[in-house]
Order: C-alpha cells, then sequence, then structure tokens
C-alpha cells in the first residue's frame, strides 16, 4: 500500500469517527407522505419526493475506489433543513443512498 493511500484512510477513519460521534443516524426521511430510504437514487428521491423538493446544499467529491477496486467512487451530499432547525444529510456512493442521519 502506498505511503498516500495510508494517510487518506487514516484521515478518513478519523473524520468517520467524529462524525459518527456526533450525528444519529436515520432509516428514512419523510418528504410529504413518501419518503427518502437507503437504497434510492436522485431520480427515485425526485419521483417519490416531487421535483421540487431541492436540497437546500449539494456537495460532489470523487475519490479513489477502497481495497482493490480500480477506479473512482463518487460520492454526494445532500443536505436538508427540516422544521426542528437540524439539517439532516443523505449521503450517496455511486448514486445509491448509503446513509442517512442528523447533527446532534
Amino acid at each position: 500500500m502506498r505511503l498516500t493511500s495510508k494517510v487518506f484512510m487514516t484521515l478518513a477513519g478519523m473524520f468517520s469517527s467524529a462524525v459518527l460521534a456526533g450525528s444519529a443516524d436515520l432509516s428514512s426521511l419523510p418528504c410529504g407522505t413518501q419518503a427518502i430510504t437507503l437504497g434510492m437514487s436522485p431520480q427515485q428521491i425526485k419521483s417519490t419526493c416531487g421535483q421540487a423538493w431541492e436540497p437546500s446544499y449539494i456537495s460532489k467529491h470523487k475519490r479513489p475506489a477502497l481495497g482493490d477496486e480500480e477506479g473512482h467512487d463518487l460520492f454526494e451530499k445532500w443536505m436538508y433543513s427540516t422544521a426542528d432547525s437540524k439539517a439532516t444529510h443523505v449521503i450517496f456512493k455511486n448514486g445509491e443512498v448509503v446513509r442517512i442521519f442528523t447533527l446532534r
């Protein structure tokens, strides 16, 4: 393993630990009478929640694939402001929801 890979994995682990310590995972995020759930694509969210149900912030990142895989993983984070003033984050990996959480 190259040094840059080890450094990246160490930093990613530290970041994940910090985020997990101050967050609460959710199994879904309500949108009207429907909900965003794990495994959904952005297109499924639009058809489920409606075209007007837009996140307040979107960030996109491309990272090298982990392990022996070649290529890159594409990550998106959609942030929604909720009624209780907490931000809810929806994380996509390669076009599929892999995590939904709020910060405590």
